[in-house]
């Protein structure tokens, strides 16, 4: 097949968990001083036609750069016209992970239609790829492996003949997450923006964003321009900033071609919205800022070098798309009904580890939009308004409320096969040797406070005042724990990161001290030689620490109620089933019509069919049955007022 299938990412694997943390520290590290966006700017800079695709092998159009902008009202590049015509989209996020799960999504996306709900859903004549392509971090070999094989192999070009025909040629466009970023951002300009195939899908894109007129036509010398729909993915750099070369190509190619009545579905690469809130707007994260601030100032309005302020655009942003967190949610903006209501739509089930759903706010309080005449010296993006656009969470997430709340506890019960030790090899392994460790340690102190050797004072700790000594390693930790907790909760102070590792570290004691009692109770012969008792000693320490220090690790993350560490209860899991996607159906009315669908199980046992369909695999059992995860969702061109 040309690459390695590969299992799902072990997330809390020790060896994993590492690699990932290295590439995780050099990225943040790196990426203020190597930002590959700034390098793109040299790049082909036009806007994205679905009408005249790049041709492989051809020599690409001259860059745009960000001398001589045009003013407002002027037109950038020639005329961009889409037909006007029935259009399909498929939005995926978050899946290069393990083979089962990323290629039954993409066997699923390459289908010419999948029936749902007594329709035939045709496919996608353009698929976006929503953030974190491959897992853990970037690189050659992981594109190739989890991502770009399992869709090559997923849709084959057959036919080489259809690289003529235009309306018969996918596209795929794809968006970088902060997994895509661990390499600087390297492969990932590699893979999709030399205007190769993968598979049957064709990379149109030369950066690592992009945009593209869906419909309708943009104003110009002689002509008003009509109103339509663009599809916009911006590239935000692991929530840092926009980069000017970026906000040039969006300038020239979108700003200043906005038509009063345009429509944008923007693809952002993490749901924002879930933490930034204008009550709390001192908390709110600098992507929030970041994505608020090309919202207001590149999409709602535009600045007017003459008058040195914003003029409205009559654009609106009708839908937001991003993925990150793995599961399905959807906010809809509360002021207005119907078709009017902006959507904010988080589908991050490509491939990943499912995420669960039930912790998410019910409703958002997110600024309101800009005035176009305000001076350019405040950035909306830095704005903190006195009201703001509510948005509330709809009742249909995935996995659901109830299913969101139990899948989280099989992290910590060892007869499923998702707790932790078992779903991630060889950390009870590391957690065993880290008790052996500790043990030893504790160990040598004792005796050499009583100046006795390791064997002579195991004796004598069974023949002492065994019980209270059980007593007192088995419930003075949990206690110590209990009053740590507590006052940390009293102070304020219970997301700390001093309070959050010693609470791990008093969970990992108080497995310790039980592992000691038992050790402590047996009755060791005398007669055995030093080495066996120590030996054995330490054997019932590393399984103590296998089963138990797992257990309470477990437990504490369990325990952790928000944070990086909650995080865990989910990605420790990798659980591979309930994978799913957008169908977005953009109709001649300029209405547009998004389907979440869904599957509950994947598909793990494929093979090679008798045909002449080279190395395609096929599910031994047929592709799991598409539902809708709820109704279609439609949305007018024309929402509220910008």
């Amino acid at each position: 097949m040309g690459f390695t299938p590969q299992p799902a990412v072990r997330w809390l694997a020790p060896m994993s968990l590492a690699r990932t943390a290295l590439k995780v520290m050099a990225a943040t590290v790196f990426a203020d001083f190597g930002d590959k966006r700034e390098l793109e700017g040299g790049f082909p800079g036009d806007l994205l036609r679905l009408d005249k695709l790049p041709i492989p092998g051809q020599p690409a159009q001259p860059p745009v750069t960000s001398r001589g902008l045009p003013g407002p009202g002027e037109l950038a590049g020639p005329d961009r016209t889409a037909p006007a015509q029935d259009l399909w989209l498929d939005f995926t996020a978050d899946l290069g992970d393990g083979f089962d799960a990323t290629y039954t999504v993409a066997s699923l996306l390459a289908q010419d239609a999948l029936p749902v709900a007594g329709e035939d859903l045709p496919r996608g004549r353009v698929l976006v790829l929503g953030g974190d392509e491959v897992y853990p971090v970037a690189s050659p070999a992981a594109y190739e492996n989890r991502m770009v094989g399992p869709y090559r192999t997923a849709f084959p070009e057959r036919d080489p003949a259809l690289r003529g025909l235009l309306n018969e040629v996918p596209v795929m466009l794809a968006l970088p997450g902060n997994h895509d970023w661990y390499d600087g951002l390297t492969s990932f300009i590699r893979t999709f923006t030399r205007q190769r195939n993968i598979g049957a899908w064709r990379t149109i894109q030369s950066r690592s964003y992009f945009a593209v007129r869906l419909t309708g036509e943009s104003p110009g010398p002689g002509r008003s321009g009509t109103p339509g729909w663009w599809l916009l993915g911006l590239d935000s750099q692991l929530g840092q900033y926009i980069d000017e070369p970026q906000l040039d190509y969006f300038y020239r190619n979108v700003t200043l071609q906005l038509h009063p009545g345009d429509a944008i579905i923007l693809c952002v690469a993490s749901p924002f919205w879930v933490d930034a809130d204008a009550a709390h707007a001192a908390e709110r994260p600098n992507e929030f800022r970041q994505a608020n601030f090309f919202e207001q100032d590149y999409l709602r309005r535009r600045f007017n070098p003459v008058t040195g302020h914003f003029e409205s655009t009559g654009a609106n942003v009708r839908l937001w798309l991003t993925g990150d967190l793995h599961h399905y949610s959807r906010y809809e903006d509360g002021t207005v009904a119907g078709p009017a209501k902006t959507q904010l739509i988080t589908c991050g089930l490509g491939g990943a580890y499912l995420s669960d759903a039930h912790w998410l706010p019910d409703e958002l309080l997110l600024p309101a939009p800009a005035e176009p005449g305000e001076s350019s010296s405040v950035p909306a993006g830095n704005r903190t308004p006195a009201t703001g656009r509510r948005f509330t969470r709809t009742s249909t997430i995935y996995p659901g409320q109830s299913d969101s709340h139990l899948l989280g506890p099989r992290l910590a019960n060892p007869f499923s096969p998702s707790w932790l030790p078992a779903r991630n090899p060889g950390f009870g392994l590391s957690m065993g040797f880290v008790h052996v460790v500790a043990a030893l340690t504790a160990w040598t102190v004792f005796s050499a406070f009583r100046g006795e050797s390791f064997v002579d004072s195991l004796h004598g700790l069974t023949h002492g005042n065994t019980l209270l000594l059980i007593v007192l390693l088995v419930l003075a930790i949990p206690v110590l724990l209990g009053i740590t907790v507590l006052t940390a909760r009293v102070l304020g102070i219970a997301k700390a990161g001093i309070v959050v590792f010693t609470r791990g570290v008093l969970y990992q004691l108080s497995a310790l001290a039980v592992s000691a009692a038992v050790v402590i109770l047996v009755p060791w012969p005398r007669g055995w030689p030093d080495v066996v008792l120590v030996l054995l000693a330490l054997a019932l320490v590393h399984a103590g620490g296998w089963v138990l220090g797992s257990e309470a690790f477990a437990l504490y993350i369990l325990s952790t109620p928000s944070g990086e560490v909650s995080t865990w209860k989910m990605s420790g899991q990798s659980i591979e089933d309930h994978k799913g996607f957008l169908r977005l159906h953009l109709a001649a009315d300029s209405t547009l019509t998004v389907y979440p669908l869904v599957v509950d199980t994947i598909c793990r046992d494929w093979r090679l069919p008798d045909t002449n369909d080279g190395a395609r695999l096929v599910p031994e059992s047929g592709l799991p049955a598409v539902r809708l995860l709820e109704e279609p969702i439609t949305i007018a061109r024309k929402g509220t007022a910008p």
